[in-house]
């Protein structure tokens, strides 16, 4: 298996079977590196892509043009100008299988809708912009809202993986913003307390790759890998 991270929140990853592109997103001056998203799409395997919602840094409607056979998986926040057999639209609680692949749709603390996908023998949950946004200038208010509407969240998915008997989360998509200064991780260590991850791949950093170093540093000991990789569009596995 090969995943590679593209940029922001933007993960491809190639399976036995499949290929699935999570969140496509990237800057015009943006670096791609030895990456070819053009040789990627190409080949005989499923291509399923996900739009977790309709934010510019998580959504370009430039996966539309991309040819191959495709699946396209988007939060019903997302607006197309025509609707095709191959797009599918999904809000919180739905759950569908597409060949052996099996989507189960979970909420967000933002816009839109986080997924954990089975698939060829792994479990992948990608946040979108499921994540515990403490920001420093929040009221008491708002900071409670927020910290409910997570542990909410949380909650709901370890129910569904106890009910599931789904032993762990294989690779962990989680959202590690530093504008949210010493509350950047908070999010990702409330996740692993309350639901078993084998491994964790830092998302939504905007480029600044000392994030990953951080977590590194703040699990030290603890059973679980995070995955280091410091340029875009790296095989990180």
């Amino acid at each position: 298996m090969k995943i590679y991270y593209l940029y922001h929140s933007c993960f491809a990853i190639e399976t036995k079977n499949y290929k699935l592109i999570f969140d496509y997103f990237k800057l015009p001056n943006e670096n791609i590196g030895d990456f070819s998203l053009e040789d990627f799409l190409k080949g005989d395997k499923p291509i399923l892509v996900f739009s977790s919602h309709s934010h510019s840094d998580h959504f370009n409607k430039d996966i539309f043009n991309w040819n191959g056979n495709i699946t396209y998986i988007l939060s019903d926040d997302i607006v197309v100008a025509k609707k095709e057999k191959n797009i599918i639209f999904v809000k919180k609680g739905d759950s569908l299988e597409i060949d052996e692949v099996k989507i189960n749709i979970f909420g967000s603390t933002d816009l839109g809708v986080s997924f954990l996908v089975s698939c060829d023998g792994n479990n992948f949950f990608h946040c979108g912009d499921l994540n515990w946004w403490c920001w420093n200038d929040d009221t008491k208010e708002e900071y409670q809202y927020m910290k409910n509407l997570y542990f909410s969240n949380l909650q709901e998915i370890k129910n569904f993986i106890i009910k599931n008997h789904i032993k762990e989360i294989d690779y962990l998509f989680f959202p590690v913003d530093l504008r949210l200064e010493e509350n950047y991780s908070l999010g990702v260590e409330y996740f692993i307390k309350n639901i078993d991850v084998k491994n964790i791949i830092c998302m939504h950093f905007w480029n600044d790759f000392s994030v990953i170093n951080k977590i590194k540093e703040k699990f030290n000991g603890e059973k679980i890998s995070i995955i280091s990789f410091n340029k875009n569009l790296t095989e990180i596995v």
